[in-house]
């Protein structure tokens, strides 16, 4: 398979729906380009030594890029809490550039099981979890931040999710964030988590030597296509989140990564 017209304009769908999921939800984004991303590299016939590891760099690039975006259409509306994030971001930075070195020596068909483990989890909070009433932000120890931030930088490097599947619940129980608040503040943080996963990514060296366009684990023109829808879709996610409830948009959310956790598993 070619990367064609057709496939551009497939990348730049799938490149909105993650950034309306990075604005929206402060995610990321790479539970939409992942999957996708599977396939059309298996299709392209890229080595299984390093299949899943491409598609989560090239994830992480796009994800850098989409969550700044909704990071920044979240400041303006006044939805981040930008105290905690220089707490958590030192962490996340170290644990993402590790992570990501660790990904490339494990092989790609463990990471696609604990992707879709992953996955499976945050369905069933995405399907189980009701709103709560805000409550009085809580303090924490600076070393139980740097602690939070170095399980989402080793949660994105190794899954290629920018980490804010894991930061988001962190942010609600540990220092009680607002619901508004959520995304936002996750965004905040997982744009340098993402930065330094894909740093990571880009900086390895493939077992078997992959085509034109890859640079380390990331191929440009894919990632390209992807992030020139992904950076306004964030900013449209992050206008919707301010201006919708959540319920309708997690019970829908929820179904789509139970599909893509199922897409997982049947393709190992």
């Amino acid at each position: 398979m070619t990367f064609s017209p057709e496939i551009a304009l497939l990348l730049a769908g799938v490149g909105l729906m993650a950034g309306i999921a990075a604005g929206f939800v402060g995610i990321g984004g790479g539970v939409v380009m992942v999957p996708v991303l599977l396939e059309l590299l298996r299709a392209w016939g890229v080595p299984a030594d390093s299949l899943v590891q491409t598609a989560m760099g090239t994830s992480l690039a796009v994800a850098t890029f989409s969550v700044a975006s909704s990071a920044w259409r979240h400041h303006r509306q006044g939805q981040v809490v930008w105290s905690l994030v220089p707490y958590i971001v030192p962490g996340s930075i170290v644990g993402g550039w590790l992570a990501a070195q660790l990904a490339v020596r494990i092989d790609g068909r463990w990471l696609q099981v604990g992707l879709a483990l992953v996955l499976l989890y945050g369905a069933v909070k995405m399907l189980r979890d009701r709103e709560r009433p805000d409550r009085l932000l809580r303090q924490a120890r600076w070393y139980v931040w740097s602690l939070v931030g170095f399980g989402v930088g080793m949660f994105a490097g190794l899954s290629g999710l920018a980490g804010g599947n894991v930061l988001v619940p962190a942010l609600a129980f540990v220092a009680h964030v607002p619901t508004r608040k959520l995304a936002g503040t996750s965004s905040g943080v997982v744009m340098f988590t993402s930065l330094a996963a894909a740093i990571g990514y880009l900086m390895g060296q493939p077992v078997t030597p992959l085509a034109p366009g890859f640079v380390g684990y990331v191929f440009l023109p894919a990632a390209l296509c992807l992030a020139v829808t992904a950076i306004p879709g964030a900013q449209l996610g992050a206008w919707l989140n301010k201006r919708t409830g959540t319920t309708v948009y997690r019970r829908v959310f929820g179904v789509l990564l139970l599909i893509v956790v199922v897409r997982l598993l049947t393709t190992l």
